[in-house]
């Protein structure tokens, strides 16, 4: 048995990557990039700064590897979600927010999966109902929202988190409660869903379950039909009190991997056991799969290279908050202020109480002195066996 809380060990332990790897498994670029990052992290594959002690009677050296920033890293996605939180709290106007869920048929989860270009319909789709409804009242509402691609077990599952501002702007600069009809959202979210698979059928992949059964345009059509006859839910969730749960509650999703290292219990006989909780019975519950099996289901959510997985509307959108947002805040008395940069030595002296540029022999100030380069991903990759097998790589790469 090995170090349950090692998620490396995923794809290391009996060369599990590898061996599938070169067994022919079509891999996407970034599911690969995104091992190769994450089994690189913190070593001088990566390269590494030199600091010296700037006390010229102390001699001591510190070298600080370099990190992937890669969001299936268990290290970078933690220091992703605090930047990303901290940056939000400050961007937010301070007021309640709505939180509502898109959800989809589970036949549909495996068709977006195979087709990832459509997900970025996803959140438009989900938005559209809410802003169409505020410009016939003449108001500006703000939303953001996140694309979840998990279940609780990991399986591929599709959906949308979206957040909605209480306090709305109209015409004249005021700020009005918006309120809006809940049926609505169901209805058209189902509609153009299945008016965006219809419209798309001949560029879609199916999946081999139902290749078979939509053979053409026709049965694809009838298919469709019979889910748009079927009750969606759309989840509508009580309004947090503050920003900072709202943006605490969305950094959980995007920025970090899609299981926490604390939840793989073990790994033995090839096999990987982790907990999770139960929607029926809200209890937590334990699943075992094989080791590839869990290593596939966790990179089946690398999401797609510069694809967006939060995006933003109304006041928050990029083109309109530099306008909007000042007047929101001085409506409900918010200073407006910079975010704050969110540093590694400032995360370090948060959470542990360390200052890692204080020298630990005299307690002088560490000071940057050089960089060392690391290997570029293309040459990472062109090592990808030794990476992956975890045996070191030669700079001829």
């Amino acid at each position: 048995m090995y170090d349950p809380n090692h998620f490396k060990h995923l794809f290391t332990l009996n060369s599990c990557f590898y061996k599938l790897y070169i067994s022919g498994h079509q891999f996407r670029d970034v599911e690969i990039e995104a091992v190769i990052k994450v089994l690189s992290c913190k070593t001088e594959r990566l390269g590494k700064l030199t600091y010296c002690c700037a006390n010229p009677n102390c001699e001591h050296v510190k070298y600080v590897l370099t990190t992937c920033k890669n969001k299936m890293c268990q290290s970078c996605g933690q220091k992703a979600t605090e930047r990303w939180i901290a940056a939000q709290s400050e961007i937010l106007p301070d007021c309640k927010f709505r939180h509502i869920t898109f959800t989809m048929p589970d036949v549909f989860w495996p068709v977006f999966e195979l087709n990832r270009w459509l997900l970025g319909a996803l959140f438009s789709i989900a938005a559209r109902s809410l802003l169409q409804q505020a410009k016939n009242k003449k108001l500006t509402i703000g939303i953001f929202s996140a694309l979840h691609t998990y279940g609780r077990q990991l399986n591929f599952n599709c959906h949308i988190h979206l957040s909605l501002a209480e306090l709305a702007l109209n015409m004249h600069g005021d700020l009005k409660k918006f309120s809006f009809k809940f049926a609505s959202l169901m209805r058209q979210w189902r509609y153009e869903i299945i008016k965006l698979l219809r419209d798309n059928y001949e560029q879609l992949i199916l999946p081999p379950e139902l290749v078979d059964k939509c053979t053409d345009i026709v049965s694809w059509n009838n298919f469709l039909d019979v889910q748009y006859n079927r009750h969606w839910n759309v989840n509508i969730a009580k309004k947090t009190s503050h920003k900072k749960h709202t943006s605490r509650y969305f950094g959980s999703y995007i920025k970090k991997p899609p299981i926490a290292a604390s939840k793989l219990k073990e790994y033995i006989d090839g096999g990987v056991t982790f907990t999770y909780l139960d929607h029926n019975s809200k209890k937590y519950k334990d699943l075992t799969l094989s080791q590839e099996d869990m290593m596939l289901r966790v990179l089946s959510h690398v999401p797609e290279k510069n694809f967006k997985m939060i995006r933003y509307y109304g006041f928050l959108s990029t083109r309109k908050r530099g306008e909007l947002l000042p007047l929101i805040y001085k409506k409900l008395g918010q200073e407006k202020t910079e975010p704050k940069s969110f540093s590694f030595a400032a995360m370090m002296k948060s959470f542990l109480k360390v200052d890692p540029f204080e020298c630990i022999l005299c307690g002088s100030r560490m000071v940057f002195t050089g960089f060392t380069p690391g290997l570029k991903i293309g040459q990472l990759a062109n090592a990808l066996k030794n990476v992956t097998l975890q045996r070191p790589v030669s700079r001829r790469y």
